[in-house]
């Protein structure tokens, strides 16, 4: 029996039906776990309703579910169809079909359809606007497949967690390092694999090995270089080029002391916005460790700690200036450039001439020659050392307040400590809820309570001893601080190593600003002044 007849549907100025069909997220499931066409079924079932009537009707069919109109390009037209009164009936499966987007997209489809007096038929019903208890309904459809939607997205994503928190792996394939047990549905340490990262963690933080045995401080660039000719490591994939973007990510992954997060979102305007990382939800000690907490540590303070390290080969020693200067125009790092020109004279003798500049890759920057820098260098740290003491004094006083200003060294710590005593105040929760509901025994509770509580001790004697340091700022050893200068001039100078000397220089100058005054013309230099920044350690 038909749930409406032709002649009602004429009466009421029905004369053109669009049929808007469209799979759902179940039905999306449903087709991969029996391989039916679900679109095919469904047309098939709106065709058994619509054929009867006699009434000319057209078809839209969206492949592939969506919550949001914007991303259904076959329902935007047909909305506009609907708004050039070119239909005045929709057929759908269920109200549902038509969208379970934002409220912003609901109340765009409820109004299309009370303004337009669109009718709505499903194989079960039809709807008219005008009548309230269609209406009612109507709203109630539409707005509660929305919230339908939101409760089993946060159902889901709290299954996540829960099942995270349990130790159980929620996210598809093991990472790297690790092997899924079906039985368990927990991972594993794949031994092989977390021999490569911990081997990885190693050469960061202590340095590869030399061929004397002896270790060398590296970067991201020189250890992928190292890997590749040095062992047998293969990355995930299987290949042999070890990329330094893909060793930062390894090496700030802090899934492999066991930890897990989960990003968490917000709609804003329709619009789905990751939240802040300090929001996210942290499961810790959720899956086994590879990396102790200790070298995790280490290896995270090296990469906040490497903004001004040279960016060299593994087979090439870094300069004087390596990873020092920077250009004042664009803020990008300034490189060494030499080259080697002969010229004949008038004589027929053959000239040599050295050309060596420190260069700023970015064109129309700052090109200025290497070894003027490298003695305007010294000469401001000659200049500090020979004030006499109260001068030299505020020379100190204002270097160190110029960079205590621009150092983000105690921010760092501040958003560590801050963090740390969020994700232990969560397992705190965490713990109190398991034996609230029974999960834990008393003994159980009473060693996870220690745990947490010898961290949080831990964290808080860190917290006061940052204070203590900051306090202990105001103290300056002018005595100390003029030996430190001495020491790093006379060691500069007294060395012949290049490398040596950018070490020196390094721990001396946390920031040197190259800033162009006049572009040198042939034999005549270019001009130029220096903004410097001395390591806090040195005024210290």
């Amino acid at each position: 029996m038909a749930i409406v007849s032709t002649e009602t549907l004429l009466s009421l100025g029905i004369e053109q039906i669009i049929n808007y069909l469209r799979k759902s997220r179940a039905d999306e499931d449903y087709e991969k776990k029996t391989g039916e066409d679900v679109l095919k079924a469904q047309k098939e079932l709106m065709d058994r309703v619509l054929e009867p009537l006699g009434i000319p009707f057209d078809q839209r069919l969206e492949v592939g579910s969506g919550d949001k109109i914007s991303t259904r390009p076959v329902f935007q037209t047909v909305i506009k169809d609907l708004e050039a009164k070119k239909y005045q009936l929709i057929a759908v499966k269920e109200i549902s079909r038509m969208g379970r987007g934002s409220y912003k997209d609901m109340g765009l489809i409820y109004d299309l359809i009370v303004d337009n007096r669109i009718f709505i038929l499903t194989p079960y019903k039809l709807y008219d606007p005008r009548n309230p208890a269609d209406l009612r309904q109507i709203r109630f459809e539409l707005f509660m497949s929305r919230e339908e939607f939101e409760t089993t997205r946060e159902r889901l994503f709290g299954g996540r967690v829960g099942n995270a928190m349990e130790g159980r792996w929620v996210a598809g394939a093991a990472p790297f390092g690790y092997t899924y047990n079906k039985t368990t549905k927990r991972l594993e340490i794949n031994e092989e694999q977390a021999k490569v990262i911990q081997a990885i963690f190693d050469f960061y933080v202590n340095g590869i090995i030399d061929d004397d045995g002896s270790r060398r401080d590296v970067s991201f660039r020189s250890l992928g270089t190292y890997l590749e000719r040095k062992t047998a490591f293969t990355t995930p994939k299987g290949k042999r080029n070890w990329s330094p973007t893909y060793l930062r990510t390894l090496l700030t992954t802090d899934r492999f002391m066991g930890t897990l997060k989960f990003r968490t979102t917000k709609r804003v305007d329709g619009k789905r916005i990751d939240l802040p990382e300090d929001e996210h939800v942290v499961a810790e000690n959720a899956i086994p460790a590879i990396i102790d907490r200790e070298t995790w540590d280490r290896a995270q303070e090296k990469i906040r700690d490497s903004r001004h390290k040279p960016h060299n080969k593994m087979d090439f020693s870094p300069c004087e200036l390596a990873g020092i200067c920077r250009c004042s125009a664009c803020g990008k790092k300034m490189v060494r450039q030499y080259s080697v020109q002969k010229y004949k004279t008038t004589s027929g003798a053959v000239s040599t001439y050295h050309k060596e500049f420190l260069w700023c890759t970015n064109p129309g920057c700052t090109f200025v020659k290497y070894r003027a820098v490298e003695e305007s260098l010294l000469q401001a740290l000659q200049r500090i050392l020979d004030l006499n003491d109260k001068s030299f004094k505020k020379e100190v006083e204002a270097l160190l307040a110029v960079s205590k200003k621009e150092s983000s060294i105690d921010i760092d710590h501040t958003q560590y400590i801050e963090q740390r005593a969020k994700e232990i105040k969560n397992r705190m929760n965490f713990i109190y809820e398991k034996y609230e509901s029974g999960r834990y025994s008393d003994e159980v509770f009473d060693e996870r309570m220690a745990e947490v509580e010898k961290e949080m001790k831990q964290l808080e004697d860190l917290r006061g001893n940052l204070g203590q340091q900051t306090q202990n700022d105001a103290e300056i050893n002018l005595d100390a601080v003029r030996l430190n200068i001495k020491n790093a001039l006379e060691g500069y100078r007294n060395s012949v190593d290049k490398t040596d000397r950018n070490n020196i220089l390094r721990k001396v100058f946390e920031d040197v600003e190259v800033h162009l005054i006049e572009r040198g013309r042939g034999r005549i230099p270019a001009k130029f002044k220096l903004k410097i920044r001395i390591d806090q350690q040195l005024l210290t």
